[in-house]
């Protein structure tokens, strides 16, 4: 029964989903329009919005970039590249590389959300190297579903935000400690339960062997470390081709980051999107020889880029067009409007996913939602951490039927979003499924 709701979604998607950046663009002219009709604002400021909204993305544009390239460097190392072959020969069978692709990208998510996008999709691209007869969209799809549980984890931006001393709620909500909400319970027994459930829907979909679509051959031929191809350049030895072999320059600058990162953490620092990005150079360093070697790696990392830097500018207009022209705020005051004491975390949940498809951004979101249902939570006598958690439940759910978090991996598998889309789906509803339950239940 999965493998035939997963084969319908799949062909739906293939059908009618378009690219990403026309995704975006069709997004933006619903926003639009949406915004002109339920809000007071005339065509010409939503135009003016929107405009001032492109550019809101730029410093999380750069990170995602970087967070891509240092990333891609770091795997195409040896070590890293030994240690997911290790984990690729674990699975024996193509059913066993969907749930255990899940399995992986799923724990790495609960680290950083990252981490999950980075090491779930080059642990795809291993298993379909190395795994006879596996379908390799289902594989990237597997990596991909793992991130469905990533607010549940170590980079929850909400918990962590109304965590901070000094947070924009703080008159209103106080400090709520992580114990209340990532480590709370009902998260940790939601979180385990889709992290154990995800790989078997995964092993569940996987489609007749007449179906199956290998990994694609040029992907295979890009597959050789830069290593292997600066080890065969020839070069005239001159005084700049010795300075970009000395090891002592890599071992300098990374220890000096790996001090930098031992400090951070023993006084207390938290996983930011910055921090792992240093982790990522750090370890990318110290694990290539030389920096001529880096550099190709980070070369290689490199281009894959363009889709995203050119629509991550188009979500900021949209969340420019939601959030100046009071959108957002309008469809969060519908739930609240529904809500009572004991629902208000549900209705959070889904006003959450609805809000996330047009605001694919955790603090973005929060910054637009989080005030709204805090201060309903508030007026109702709701329970402030679960409703808390149920808008980021609801931000990462629908990133399943969302592309915009999913450039990064379809880059590094080398994919569109359409070949992936439809077995997400079917993540989508049963993890949708736990987190009702979970949200009103646990």
């Amino acid at each position: 029964m999965v493998r035939g709701f997963s084969h319908f979604f799949v062909r739906v998607m293939e059908r009618y989903l378009p690219d990403p950046f026309l995704f975006a663009t069709i997004l933006t002219f619903v926003v639009f329009g949406t915004a002109w009709i339920l809000t007071p604002s005339s065509p010409l400021q939503l135009v003016d919005y929107w405009a001032e909204g492109l550019w809101s993305l730029l410093v999380f544009t750069m990170q995602i970039s970087i967070a891509l390239v240092t990333g891609t460097a770091l795997v195409r190392t040896k070590a890293v590249t030994k240690g997911l072959n290790f984990l690729s020969s674990l699975a024996k069978t193509p059913k066993a590389a969907y749930g255990l692709t899940a399995l992986i990208a799923g724990v790495a998510s609960l680290v950083s959300w990252a981490i999950g996008l980075v090491v779930g999709a080059f642990v795809a691209r291993q298993m379909a190297l190395r795994v006879k007869n596996v379908h390799y969209p289902l594989l990237v799809a597997s990596a991909y579903s793992g991130f469905v549980i990533w607010h549940m984890g170590y980079s929850s931006s909400v918990a962590l935000l109304i965590a901070t001393e000094g947070h924009p709620l703080e008159q209103m909500i106080g400090i709520i400690p992580v114990s209340e909400t990532m480590l709370a319970p009902f998260n940790v027994i939601t979180a385990l339960a889709i992290l154990i459930t995800l790989p078997f829907v995964m092993m569940r979909m996987a489609p007749k062997e007449s179906d199956v679509v290998t990994i694609d051959a040029s992907l295979l031929a890009k597959e050789e470390t830069a290593a292997s191809v600066a080890a065969v350049q020839k070069t005239v030895p001159t005084w700049a081709s010795k300075i970009e072999r000395l090891q002592i320059v890599n071992l300098l600058i990374g220890v000096a980051g790996l001090i930098y990162l031992i400090r951070h953490f023993s006084n207390g620092g938290s996983l930011d999107l910055n921090i792992v990005n240093l982790s990522f150079l750090v370890a990318g360093i110290l694990l290539t020889k030389t920096p001529i070697e880096y550099i190709a790696n980070v070369t290689e990392g490199g281009k894959s880029l363009g889709p995203i830097v050119l629509q991550f500018p188009f979500y900021g207009g949209i969340m420019g067009l939601m959030t100046s022209s009071g959108l957002a705020a309008i469809v969060a005051g519908w739930f609240v409007a529904i809500s009572t004491a004991e629902t208000l975390p549900f209705w959070s949940l889904i006003c959450g996913g609805i809000l996330n498809v047009f605001v694919p951004s955790g603090g973005g979101q929060w910054a637009v939602q989080g005030p709204i249902m805090m201060d309903a939570a508030l007026r109702l006598g709701a329970d402030l951490p679960r409703v808390a958690m149920g808008v980021a439940w609801g931000d990462q759910w629908t990133n399943m039927i969302q592309p915009f978090w999913a450039l990064p991996a379809l880059a590094i598998a080398g994919l569109k979003a359409k070949d992936i889309m439809g077995y997400c789906v079917i993540t989508l509803i049963i993890s949708g499924v736990f987190f009702s339950l979970g949200i009103l239940f646990l």
